[in-house]
């Protein structure tokens, strides 16, 4: 995005590390176990892998409402692009850790890295600051609740999200429920 002009990149050099980690990493333990390993290993084995990717990754856009600047769009670019990704994670390993270690490592990218707001939030001390410039629609640059709540954002996180669909699909993970028991080794390399 910084590229194409939408935020202003600046490097601000080494900044401490630790309580970002805690926060990145408690943040994806604590939604990705409600939302995929509970909600959408539910869902799943009552009503079926769509309905269990649309109600799980729904609750998941509609859990960020609550977040500073949140709009309806972030939440629903949230639910699109990371709900889905992180939920086609866990259906195509059947390990809830895989979605947490995405999930972590998706919010300390963002945050630690590049500096930019993570679901409204700021994170804390970063690398760098990216602060979308002024003059562009929010929808282009998600405003102040960051890049997730960005038709960009959108595209790549609902691209790598089609994609871990497909090897899941692919690998037949559709036809048994979702998680470790109803997982089993594959016969050819994903």
């Amino acid at each position: 995005m910084a590229v194409f002009g939408l935020y202003d990149f600046v490097w601000k050099g080494a900044a401490t590390i630790w309580e970002l980690l805690g926060f990145t990493i408690q943040s994806g333990v604590v939604e990705e176990v409600l939302t995929r390993a509970i909600i959408l290993r539910l869902v799943w084995r009552a009503f079926g892998p769509w309905a269990a990717f649309a109600v799980s990754a729904a609750l998941f856009g509609a859990l960020h409402l609550s977040n500073p600047n949140a709009t309806p769009f972030a939440a629903l670019c949230i639910a699109v692009e990371a709900g889905i990704m992180l939920g086609a994670f866990y259906a195509l390993t059947g390990r809830i850790w895989v979605s947490i270690g995405v999930h972590a490592a998706w919010n300390f990218t963002q945050g630690y890295l590049f500096g930019a707001a993570v679901s409204g939030t700021d994170f804390g001390p970063s690398l760098a600051t990216s602060t979308a410039r002024g003059g562009f629609h929010p929808w282009l640059t998600g405003g102040a609740f960051g890049p997730e709540a960005s038709v960009p954002g959108l595209l790549v996180g609902t691209l790598v999200g089609v994609g871990v669909l497909w090897l899941a699909w692919k690998a037949g993970r559709f036809t048994r429920p979702v998680g470790p028991e109803g997982l089993e080794p594959p016969t050819r390399p994903l």
